[in-house]
């Protein structure tokens, strides 16, 4: 016969009589909010919020093992809806719950809000797991400033990261829909995405990807090919005034792969001079100013 699924964990944590246990046959127990007990699998539905959009077999598989083995050591998170609850957090172990036959799990109650802060409540719960790949995180924090009306910096504070982490997830989103498609399945990171999202065309960042997948390069080497891009790019300006000073090209281009983007540096009468910086959005803008404020 299965263990209960209520692991140790939680049992240590809160008195016997401050819940009941979750398995196969147990008795219905109203519950309260701000409590953690155990609910009817079949009482709560999913999320409509949910950020995760895909869920892997073999992993949920390994999950259900888990809890026959374990039991379910974290409750999920479900708020009051109607005649049931709405699921905040823990999709993957309920799914897993259901599918090792468990008629109740552990979960903890919150209050009943409003359906906007549902959602908020509900996109910040789940970008806080760690589980997540970098697209669904940039899909949830989209939809706290577009469906929730929050400004990158409200939704900075509320997901516990600073402005330009937020700002770095969205710009992925820009990303042609192979390379999102490649972010994904985790076939790159969020670190190849970051000096993808650098380049200024499609066809570039298609390109380099393309590269990165067939040559398996690291971060930094994708870094690097970027970087390169740029120089190559730049090398019709170096021929077009050839008398330039060598410490001022190594300058240049010393400027060019720190902050990966067009630079020229302009020489004028009297050791006065001038330096271009070319960004393509006000994004790419906010991360130049974010690498020289970092200096």
């Amino acid at each position: 016969m299965a263990k209960n699924a209520l692991g140790k964990g939680l049992k240590a944590l809160i008195p016997e009589e401050g819940f009941s246990r979750a398995g196969r046959d147990e008795v219905d127990v109203p519950m309260q909010d701000g409590v953690i007990g155990s609910l009817p699998v079949e009482s709560i539905h999913a999320n409509p919020f949910q950020p995760r959009k895909e869920f892997d077999e073999t992993a949920l598989e390994e999950l259900m093992n888990s809890i026959l083995e374990n039991g379910v050591i974290q409750p999920v998170t479900v708020q009051r809806d109607g005649e049931g609850y709405q699921l905040i957090s823990g999709e993957r172990r309920l799914r897993a719950v259901r599918k090792a036959g468990y008629k109740f799990i552990p979960a903890y109650v919150i209050e009943a809000r409003s359906d906007s802060s549902k959602l908020e409540l509900a996109l910040i719960e789940n970008i806080q797991r760690e589980d997540l790949n970098a697209i669904e995180v940039a899909l949830a924090l989209k939809s706290l400033t577009t469906k929730c009306s929050l400004t990158q910096d409200e939704v900075a504070k509320k997901v516990g990261k600073n402005r330009s982490s937020v700002s770095n997830f969205l710009r992925l989103l820009k990303l042609p829909l192979q390379v999102q498609d490649s972010i994904r399945s985790r076939e790159i990171s969020f670190g190849h995405a970051r000096a993808l999202i650098n380049l200024p065309g499609e066809q570039q960042q298609l390109r380099v990807w393309k590269q990165v997948i067939a040559h398996q390069l690291s971060v930094r080497q994708t870094e690097a090919l970027v970087a390169r891009m740029f120089r190559e790019d730049g090398s019709a300006d170096k021929k077009a005034k050839p008398e330039r000073e060598p410490h001022v090209a190594e300058l240049e281009s010393l400027l060019r792969n720190k902050l990966a983007t067009k630079v020229r540096i302009i020489e004028k009468k009297g050791g006065k001079g001038e330096i271009h910086i070319q960004y393509f959005s006000g994004d790419d803008l906010e991360r130049i100013l974010e690498i020289m404020g970092d200096e």
